[in-house]
């Protein structure tokens, strides 16, 4: 198994006394501690225009990352690919990649607020053919020698994206959550980002979707290599583990509610933030608990979906940074070595 963690967001929280410069530095440190204690990679999430600072520049933040650490990954979990020029992007990753020595995942996303969109002048109807269009450009940018594009949103003649990345190309991996989603990662060959709000049943419909797909496309399947995203709290304790599993994971879904977030509980499309349904949240969907409870959680998962690699999302807004900290080395020390040879 491969372990990651994030999502580092650099918001602020009216409840910490944090400002940016704090959460900047906090978010660097976190990052040392997790190579030190055995996770695999560390990954940053994109959004606009919110009140709290969400990141609005991921692949700056992933340079200074890869600045301060030297075997950890680093990867965006995801850029919202379609509010950006692609060859801007293609460039900015190939820089990462070049200071992280080829250490660089770029995953993107569609994205879903209109706010962003709008602040962006990009119209929403065009999604699709961004990010399909994007991605394919991405890719040529990191190929030898100049090229010409001519798409329905981007056209492009005789350039030559430099300097190339070290990564030939860099992996990127697309998050998807709706159906239609999921299929066109399919198509176009790219493995997922699966995001934590799905149970076990979810997942392996994501799953069979994607392969369907994928076979569809004439493609294998077990090719590609998905990484499941998982809400984490551990602590000493599971009264402990619960108490800040509430207080930082359930209260978050309930701000994400508020942006437009698809939650659905037990079956039931959730719409109103004070829904008592809230209290099933974390079923068969996230990980809280003690590192003996977590281990089991994880074999559960890799069991039952087959998936190898786990995100596991640890860095929550209203958490002070040292019980991050704590969470992150907790996980790192007492649960990832079961499953290491």
């Amino acid at each position: 198994m491969k372990f990651g963690v994030g999502l580092f967001s650099m918001q602020t929280h009216k409840d910490l006394d944090y400002g940016h410069v704090d959460l900047y530095r906090n978010s660097l440190e976190h990052v040392k501690l997790a190579e030190a204690v055995n996770f695999d990679s560390v990954w940053l999430s994109e959004h606009h225009f919110l009140e709290d600072g969400y990141c609005s520049s991921p692949l700056t933040m992933a340079a200074a990352m890869a600045s301060v650490t030297e075997r950890v990954r680093i990867g965006t979990g995801a850029l919202i690919l379609t509010l950006h020029n692609p060859v801007r992007i293609a460039e900015d990753a190939a820089t990462v990649d070049l200071i992280s020595n080829g250490r660089f995942n770029l995953g993107v996303a569609i994205g879903y607020r209109k706010e962003e969109f709008e602040g962006f002048g990009v119209t929403m109807k065009q999604r699709p053919s961004r990010i399909e269009e994007g991605i394919e450009i991405i890719e040529k940018c990191w190929e030898d020698g100049p090229f010409s594009y001519d798409g329905k949103r981007f056209g492009f003649s005789n350039i030559n994206v430099t300097p190339k990345p070290v990564q030939r190309p860099i992996p990127i991996y697309i998050g998807a959550f709706e159906e239609p989603a999921v299929r066109r990662a399919a198509r176009l060959g790219y493995p997922l980002l699966i995001g934590p709000g799905r149970t076990v049943p979810m997942i392996i419909d994501t799953l069979e979707w994607y392969d369907n797909e994928a076979q569809k496309a004439g493609r294998n399947p077990s090719e590609v290599e998905h990484i499941l995203l998982r809400e984490t709290y551990v602590d000493e304790s599971t009264e402990q583990a619960v108490a800040g599993g509430i207080e930082y994971i359930i209260n978050m879904y309930r701000f994400y509610l508020s942006l437009g977030v698809k939650i659905v509980i037990r079956g039931k499309n959730i719409t109103d933030p004070d829904d008592p349904f809230f209290e099933y949240m974390a079923e068969d969907r996230f990980m809280i608990g003690t590192p003996e409870h977590c281990i089991k959680e994880v074999k559960k998962y890799s069991e039952k979906t087959g998936i190898g690699k786990i995100m596991c999302r640890m860095v929550f807004p209203q958490a002070p940074a040292e019980v991050i900290a704590r969470s992150i080395e907790l996980f790192g020390e007492e649960v990832i070595p079961e499953f290491r040879p």
